[in-house]
């Protein structure tokens, strides 16, 4: 059976505290074993013993972290990139920041999504009473009048019963559906198949390349602050990246770059990001800055991930505020209607 891999959050947690450790001039395995001593989390503990023995028997750090079971792919992979080019503990340095980000981002996206959710669910549930309760309720109301009084508004409130149950069955279709989309995107392969669908969602395809741009210019500023070439780090974001019009453009830049166009002329052409990016990386490869840059265009990249989102929900909120108060209010007014008419009637 499969592990569960580690939460960004955690990722981040660990390559920070092994960077400590390098930087402090300790040997791993013992940092790991001080570390285990300190952490009440069972599970964080056992993969610090894991990571220990594993160091213990000669491994690399690499291949410990992939013994484990639990690190991300990509991390294991920097880490070897990194003890190869002897800047492993900027490479984990980049690591622990790229993975605090990504755990924000995906906090942000999970706000993005939750806030809307519980708001449908609980006007769901009002609607519900509305079927379950009030409408029925009002219907043994008229059926105490004549029948001539009766008759008359029966087809209203089986009109509002009918609507009434026909938005609470598709209310709670869409609630069932976003449930277990919910529960399959905890596997990687469903995740990146619902990141692609998203690329193309209009509406949602400008926060799915907002995010994958921050995912992108996160993963290149460790991959350029490790030394990595241009090429080999362009290989390794199209394994992190689900978004398909991005996708396409790494494609592309990957193509130039091979081509022997400069990284920046590249980075540019293919509108990776947005313009005035390209052109401040352009400047910062002529200057030799281009690490600081990357760092920068990380930040802002992803600071407007996390604007966009905010924007997205303050838009869709409201939104659903006023649909779903327009579809109770005239459920409601279909069945107040006959009551005011009878009540003129027979005042």
């Amino acid at each position: 059976m499969a592990k569960k891999q580690l939460s960004p959050a955690e990722t981040a947690f660990f390559c920070e505290q092994l960077s400590s450790m390098l930087k402090a001039g300790m040997q791993l395995n013992d940092g790991l074993e001080i570390l285990a001593l300190d952490i009440d989390d069972g599970r964080v503990r056992k993969i610090c013993d894991t990571l220990s023995k594993a160091l213990d028997g000669g491994n690399p750090l690499h291949n410990a972290m992939e013994q484990t079971g639990v690190f991300p792919e990509y991390a294991v992979n920097m880490v070897k990139i990194g003890t190869v080019s002897g800047r492993l503990d900027d490479v984990l340095d980049g690591l622990s920041e790229y993975y605090e980000n990504r755990g924000n981002m995906l906090s942000a996206i999970r706000n993005a999504v939750l806030h809307p959710f519980m708001l449908l669910v609980m006007m769901t549930a009002v609607i519900i009473v509305l079927v379950a309760q009030v409408i029925p309720m009002f219907s043994d109301i008229f059926a105490r009048f004549d029948s001539s009084v009766s008759e008359s508004v029966d087809a209203t409130v089986n009109f509002a019963l009918n609507t009434g149950t026909v938005i609470m069955t598709v209310l709670l279709v869409i609630i069932g559906i976003a449930a277990v989309t919910a529960v399959l995107a905890g596997f990687a392969p469903v995740r990146r198949a619902l990141v692609r669908a998203a690329s193309y969602i209009p509406g949602i395809r400008t926060l799915s390349r907002r995010f994958a741009q921050a995912q992108l210019a996160n993963a290149m500023n460790v991959m350029v602050s490790a030394g990595i070439a241009p090429e080999e780090a362009l290989d390794n974001a199209l394994l992190l990246i689900g978004d398909s019009r991005l996708y396409a453009q790494i494609s592309e830049c990957r193509k130039r770059v091979l081509e022997g166009e400069s990284f920046a002329d590249a980075v540019c052409a293919s509108n990776m990001f947005p313009a005035i990016y390209g052109r401040t990386l352009k400047i910062a490869y002529v200057s030799g800055s281009f690490d600081k840059t990357w760092k920068r265009i990380s930040e802002r990249c992803t600071e407007q991930a996390e604007n966009t989102a905010s924007n997205l929900i303050a838009f869709i909120e409201p939104a659903m505020i006023v649909v779903l108060a327009a579809i109770i209010g005239s459920i409601l007014l279909t069945i107040m209607i006959p009551l005011m008419n009878i009540m003129s009637v027979l005042g």
